[in-house]
C-alpha cells in the first residue's frame, strides 16, 4: 500500500521489471558491452603492432644499452635508431617515429617521451643501463661503490606531458560520447514505443484513471534513468576488466576522477531527454508515427555527438557549455585538456536549468497529448492545446 501513496514509484517499478524481461533491452546492453570492450582493447592491440619498438639513440653507448634491453625484453624487443644529435632525436619522438629516445645525461641517461613512456620500455632501459654501466665499471680496479654505479642513473623527461596518450585520448573521448549517445537514443526510443503501445492498447486510459498523468511521466523517467545508470555501471565494470586484462591500469588514474563528473552530466542530460522522448510517444497514435515525432530528439542527440567527436578544439569548448551537448563534450575535454574546475561546474549549472525547463515543458505537453487519439499531433499543435 505504501507505493500507492507514491504512484510514480509504482510506475517506475513497472518500467524496470518490464525492461528486464525485454529481449531488445538485453540485446542492446550486450551490444554496448561489445562496443566498449573493443574500444578498450583495440588501442592496446594497435600499440602492440609493428614489430620491435624503436628507441632513438645518438651514440654507441646508448645503442649498446638498447641492444642489452632488447636481449632481455619479451616480444619483439627493441630496435636502436641512430640520430645525429639530441634535437633530431627529440623531433623523432615528437613525430612518433620512435617510441622513446635514450640520450646521454650528466649522471647516465635520460629517456625522452612525448606524452608518456611505456613502463615496460622505461624499466627495461633502466635495467640495461645499470647492467652495461656496472660491467664497464667493474673492469676497473679499486673502485668504490659509488664509482661502481657511476653513469647508470636513468631519469625520465617528457617533451609534451599530457593526461593520456593521443590514441587512448581519442578512443576514450569517443567512447564516453558514444555511451551517452547510444544509451540516450536506445532508452529514448523504448520510452516512446512504450507510450505508444499503451495508447494503442488503451492501457493508458486505465492508468490515467487511477494515476495522475504527471505521475505516469515521472515514473517512466525515473524507471528508465535507474535502468540507464545500471547499464552504465555494467559497462564501466566491463571497461575496468578490459583495462586490467590489457595492462592499461595506468589509464584508470586519469579516467577515475572524470567518472563522477560524467555521471552528473549523464543523469541531467538523460532526464531532460527522457521527458522529450515521452512526449514524442504521446504525440503518436501508432508505432509508424514515431519516425517523425522522435526526429527532434534524434537531432538533439546526433548533432552534439558529431561535435564532440569530430569538431575542432574551439567548437568542442563551446559545445561543452551547451545543455545536452555538454553531457558528451565536457567529460571528453576533461580527459584530454587541463580544464579549470569552474568550467564543468558552470556547464552543470546551465544543464540543470535547461533540464528543469525542458522537463516542465515536457510535462505540460505530455498531459495535453497523452489521451489524444485518432491522429498524430505535431509539436506546434500540442503547444496550442489547452490543458485538461
Amino acid at each position: 500500500m505504501k507505493t500507492l501513496d507514491k504512484p510514480w514509484v509504482l510506475i517506475a517499478e513497472r518500467e524496470i521489471t518490464t525492461k528486464l524481461r525485454d529481449k531488445t533491452f538485453i540485446g542492446s546492453t550486450l551490444v554496448m558491452l561489445l562496443i566498449v570492450m573493443v574500444a578498450v582493447i583495440l588501442p592496446a592491440i594497435l600499440a602492440g603492432k609493428g614489430g620491435a619498438d624503436k628507441i632513438g639513440v645518438i651514440d654507441d653507448a646508448g645503442q649498446k644499452v638498447v641492444q642489452t634491453a632488447s636481449a632481455t625484453a619479451g616480444g619483439d624487443g627493441y630496435e636502436a635508431t641512430r640520430f645525429a644529435d639530441r634535437p633530431a632525436a627529440e623531433k623523432a619522438v615528437t613525430d612518433g617515429k620512435v617510441k622513446a629516445a635514450l640520450l646521454p645525461d650528466a649522471d647516465g641517461y635520460v629517456v625522452l617521451g612525448k606524452d608518456r613512456v611505456d613502463s615496460g620500455i622505461e624499466g627495461a632501459l633502466r635495467e640495461a643501463a645499470a647492467a652495461v654501466g656496472m660491467e664497464a665499471n667493474a673492469g676497473k680496479v679499486g673502485l668504490s661503490p659509488a664509482e661502481l654505479h657511476a653513469g647508470t642513473k636513468v631519469s625520465l623527461q617528457l617533451l609534451k606531458p599530457g593526461p593520456l596518450p593521443d590514441i587512448v585520448s581519442d578512443f576514450v573521448n569517443i567512447g564516453l560520447a558514444l555511451v551517452f549517445y547510444m544509451t540516450a537514443l536506445g532508452f529514448g526510443m523504448m520510452i516512446a514505443q512504450s507510450v505508444v503501445q499503451e495508447k494503442e492498447s488503451r492501457v493508458v486510459e486505465i492508468l490515467a484513471a487511477a494515476v495522475p498523468i504527471r505521475s505516469l511521466l515521472w515514473g517512466k523517467v525515473l524507471g528508465n534513468t535507474v535502468l540507464a545508470l545500471s547499464q552504465i555501471v555494467v559497462i564501466a565494470g566491463a571497461s575496468l576488466i578490459g583495462l586490467l586484462a590489457t595492462d592499461q591500469a595506468d589509464i584508470l588514474e586519469v579516467v577515475a576522477p572524470v567518472a563522477g563528473w560524467f555521471v552528473v552530466f549523464f543523469v541531467l542530460g538523460f532526464v531532460a531527454l527522457a521527458g522529450l522522448w515521452a512526449v514524442a510517444g504521446s504525440l503518436a497514435t501508432r508505432q509508424e508515427d514515431l519516425g517523425s515525432t522522435t526526429l527532434p530528439g534524434q537531432m538533439i542527440l546526433m548533432i552534439p555527438f558529431f561535435f564532440s567527436v569530430f569538431a575542432g578544439s574551439s567548437a568542442k569548448t563551446v559545445a561543452s557549455f551547451v545543455p545536452i551537448a555538454s553531457s558528451m563534450s565536457m567529460p571528453g575535454r576533461m580527459l584530454t585538456e587541463d580544464v579549470p574546475v569552474w568550467q564543468p561546474l558552470a556547464a552543470i549549472a546551465l544543464l540543470l536549468v535547461a533540464t528543469v525547463l525542458i522537463v516542465r515543458v515536457g510535462a505540460r505537453l505530455y498531459e495535453r497529448t497523452l489521451l489524444q487519439t485518432g491522429r498524430r499531433l505535431g509539436y506546434r499543435e500540442a503547444l496550442a492545446l489547452e490543458s485538461k
